[in-house]
């Protein structure tokens, strides 16, 4: 039985992962996110978290992907309470991801992950082939579930459905579903965040 809501925000972002994607940038809207998967034996690698105190706004990236020249997507999932999740890829590939508006948070004593496969690197087909910088912006249901620790988050797309998870760094696990679209975004052992006083 999940306990109340722990965070519920209203705030909405002037334009997220504009401040580190420069430019003048092109827009699109899609009904939803199809996904490749690319496994590799290289090792998971680590990510980055950083929480901003103030607005609550959290951001996790793979740390071996941030800048380095890349062409930058940045897919917009736009919750319908409002909630705004930016998902960040560089050549196409998935990189990171910024929740600047969180939905409704539903907390469980146990948030247990999924079983992975292996580890892979996810990637955006057409985030390859479209060219240049391309911001995507896509229209669906958010959910997101916490330990009571507010350690583990599991963000949940669209409607439940079965899915696979693959992990793409250390603590992040990306689930697809059958019809290879993206189903969820698993962060594990996600520092506590640092109000001020």
């Amino acid at each position: 039985m999940a306990d109340p809501d722990v965070r519920d925000s209203s705030r909405r972002p002037l334009d997220a992962l504009q401040g580190f994607l420069p430019g003048a940038r092109n827009r699109r809207r899609w009904e939803r996110v199809t996904l490749a998967v690319e496994p590799t034996e290289l090792a998971p690698p680590p990510v980055e978290h950083r929480w901003d105190a103030d607005t609550e706004i959290l951001a996790v990236s793979i740390a071996e992907r941030r800048g380095g020249g890349a062409a930058a997507t940045a897919v917009q999932l736009e919750g319908r309470d409002g909630s705004w999740v930016t998902l960040e890829l560089r050549a196409g590939r998935f990189a990171g991801l910024e929740i600047a508006v969180w939905p409704r948070i539903r907390v469980h004593t146990v948030l247990q992950p999924p079983p992975v496969a292996g580890h892979a690197h996810v990637v955006l087909p057409e985030a390859q082939s479209m060219g240049g910088t391309t911001d995507v912006e896509v229209d669906a249901a958010l959910v997101m579930n916490a330990d009571r620790r507010g350690r583990t988050f599991h963000l949940r797309v669209g409607r439940v459905r079965p899915v696979r998870a693959v992990r793409v760094a250390r603590g992040i696990l990306v689930e697809i579903d059958d019809a290879d679209a993206l189903a969820g975004v698993w962060l594990l052992d996600v520092p506590p965040i640092t109000l001020p006083s």
